[in-house]
């Protein structure tokens, strides 16, 4: 099915395609998916640093251990979705935590 899809396009359009695929220019359905899930996931906390109600610290502060976790998996994995996702996590929690001790 493939070779037919290729042999169909012109040899130009054909290049394209093989470069675009090599060059990493062709993101998957799943990997936008998977970051529209990252935004939703770690945006999830802007909520509350903007209006100043803070949950309680043992919230964000397991999510971080939690977050460190799965970004050691990412790293070995070398996942750069998670990796992303993990280190915008951690931040935005740490950050909570801070703000929850410092008021």
């Amino acid at each position: 099915m493939r070779k037919k899809f290729i042999s169909e396009l012109g040899m130009s359009e054909k290049n394209k395609l093989i470069s675009d695929i090599n060059s990493g220019k062709v993101m998957k359905l799943e990997d936008k998916v998977a970051y529209f899930g990252m935004v939703l996931v770690q945006g999830a906390l802007l909520p509350s640093h903007f209006s100043g109600s803070f949950p309680h610290w043992s919230l964000p502060f397991f999510l971080v251990l939690g977050l460190c976790c799965y970004q050691y998996r990412a790293y070995v994995q070398r996942d750069m979705v998670y990796t992303i996702g993990n280190m915008t996590g951690i931040f935005l929690n740490g950050s909570m935590l801070f703000r929850i001790f410092w008021s």
